[in-house]
């Protein structure tokens, strides 16, 4: 593995790229995974080193850390700051990435990369409380993909350990400002995924998955992307107890993958994380019963 300072798009950044594939996180704001794909291929992310404005936050894409926080998921501390410029440390097998710490809710968050092979990574994403009081929440982690023509995904449902099996599927009404359909064409079920093609209309789904997967496969380039973070059975999620979450922007700008920590209360000087598996294989998933 070979890692470098870069300049990304005329924005400061290090580079981390193996046989097989190529990322890019920005520490000049953030932190934020800039680009993500295979080491001769397209970005799999959205990303616009412009930024879309929203108040005194800008929307540039990628992948980034936010809060859930319990209740008030639209809190201006779900993402405050995750703009401002970052320090960092390289390391034998990766980089750790971190905010400064913000002056009013006294928490910083972080992001830290480690090459578990050459086509598999581990993304750690965190938040610390650096302040003398009690925070609270959980790390949620969202990554923003650009869905090209034929891109599909999928969520595993279920669990087939149990003989009591419950698909618990969340649909937030009414977030934001948006308002998205129930019956939604662009989201279908079998007996084993929740499938999602988007189709430009806003939409968003949160789940309960046990298998703690989301993936985005491309059968035009025979790949598929897969994320995951291990689900804690009967874990203390967000919106009801989902760990997984999918959102559709207007026009198909983006596809969100997201999965959430555990909400917690976070003790001063403590640390929690969302650990999620990275990881790309040359072969576009088909979400049918059998696979």
């Amino acid at each position: 593995m070979k890692v470098n300072e870069v300049l990304y798009q005329g924005m400061k950044g290090i580079e981390l790229v193996t046989s097989k594939l190529r990322i890019v996180i920005i520490t000049e704001i953030g932190p934020r995974i800039a680009f993500f794909g295979t080491i001769d291929g397209e970005n799999l992310l959205y990303w616009d080193p412009e930024g879309m404005e929203y108040d005194d936050w800008k929307l540039y894409g990628g992948h980034r850390v936010w809060i859930t926080r319990p209740g008030a998921d639209e809190s201006q501390d779900t993402y405050l700051a995750d703009n401002d410029e970052c320090e960092y440390t390289i390391k034998d097998n990766g980089v750790d990435v971190c905010s400064p710490i913000n002056p009013i809710m006294k928490t910083k968050r972080g992001i830290k990369i480690d090459f578990v092979s050459e086509n598999e990574l581990q993304v750690t994403n965190y938040i610390t409380n650096c302040g003398c009081m009690l925070y609270s929440g959980g790390v949620w982690s969202p990554t923003c993909t650009k869905p090209r023509d034929g891109v599909v995904y999928g969520i595993p449902l279920g669990d087939d350990s149990l003989s009591w099996d419950i698909v618990k599927i969340v649909i937030p009404r009414k977030f934001a400002g948006n308002t998205v359909r129930i019956d939604d064409p662009q989201i279908t079920y079998n007996s084993k995924y929740m499938i999602i093609n988007p189709m430009g209309v806003i939409t968003k789904r949160a789940v309960y998955a046990p298998e703690g997967k989301i993936i985005m496969s491309w059968p035009e380039e025979n790949i598929s992307f897969i994320k995951s973070s291990k689900c804690i059975r009967n874990g203390n999620y967000p919106l009801g107890g989902c760990n997984i979450a999918v959102f559709v922007g207007q026009d198909n700008f983006m596809v969100e993958m997201e999965t959430f920590s555990e909400e917690k209360t976070i003790l001063p000087s403590e640390t929690i994380e969302n650990n999620e598996i990275w990881k790309i294989i040359n072969e576009a998933i088909h979400f049918d019963d059998k696979n």
